[in-house]
């Protein structure tokens, strides 16, 4: 076999060996991406919502006008101060959108989500925005920690490291690292280095669909982010406009390997078969 038969063929078991053993698989024809780490299927597009409003067929405050429609013009939360339409209801307004960059107030990210159901987007509904959880499995701790024994500051997998959909994420299945390592040092290399094979991840804050309060205050006019600029997670106000990621519970419908694939491949075989014939 020559040279150029033998880099093909390492090629074709390499990249075989590399899917067998990944964390992260694209998924539906690249619409998603699942996470065999915490058994979700994430949107390819890290900035999805920013793609379907610019290539919506009657314009970006169109689309905005269906994401809003979707969840009937309000969002249901837990009762706090930034409320406009009652305790526990807000209200939806385009202005709660930044069709330019994608960025959106936490209740325009539900309402998006809710959109993505709407439409079954990659055939499924139970699409939500990431979870933060306890990493004590009780409450969460607002104290900022660096290796990981509270919810807030670096490193926040390291303990539980499913607790945070969005830190196993960044850390765990990308593989960045956080801008202090677990004895709060900063280290370099720090930030969204690493994101294949998503597309459009954005250097910026996410949003998680869990609300809480920054103390002392017990309003709840807060919900859960994580910073893809340097791996921190803390609280941000509702009404400060991030991105936002979705999952979906378990794994959709798995890309199938082309058939031009497969004959590539059988060809690869006989060739290395004929080769050790011609050799005998």
């Amino acid at each position: 076999m020559n040279m150029q038969k033998k880099h093909l063929f390492a090629a074709f078991i390499i990249t075989f060996s590399i899917n067998a053993h990944a964390a992260l698989t694209t998924v539906d024809n690249g619409l998603g991406v699942y996470d065999s780490g915490l058994n979700v299927t994430w949107l390819q597009n890290g900035n999805l919502f920013a793609t379907q409003a610019n290539s919506y067929g009657g314009g970006a405050a169109a689309f905005v006008t269906t994401v809003i429609n979707a969840s009937g013009g309000v969002i249901q939360d837990t009762p706090n101060s930034s409320d406009n339409a009652g305790p526990g209801y807000y209200n939806l307004s385009p202005s709660d959108f930044n069709t330019t960059t994608g960025a959106m107030d936490w209740w325009g990210a539900k309402a998006w989500v809710n959109y993505l159901n709407s439409i079954s987007y990659g055939g499924v509904t139970g699409w939500s925005l990431p979870s933060i959880s306890p990493v004590n499995g009780v409450s969460l701790q607002f104290p900022v920690s660096y290796d990981g024994s509270t919810d807030r500051g670096w490193n926040t997998q390291t303990i539980n490291g499913t607790a945070s959909q969005l830190a196993e994420l960044y850390y765990t299945a990308l593989g960045n690292v956080g801008l202090y390592n677990t004895a709060g040092v900063t280290q370099s290399g720090y930030g969204l280095n690493n994101s294949a094979p998503f597309t459009n991840l954005v250097k910026n804050v996410y949003w998680s669909g869990t609300e809480g309060v920054v103390p002392p205050s017990t309003d709840p006019m807060y919900a859960w982010v994580f910073a893809t600029t340097n791996g921190a997670q803390g609280a941000g106000p509702k009404t400060n406009q991030y991105f936002a990621e979705a999952v979906y519970p378990g794994q959709i419908s798995a890309v199938p390997i082309p058939g031009a694939f497969w004959l590539m491949g059988s060809a690869l075989m006989g060739m290395l078969g004929l080769s050790r014939r011609k050799k005998a």
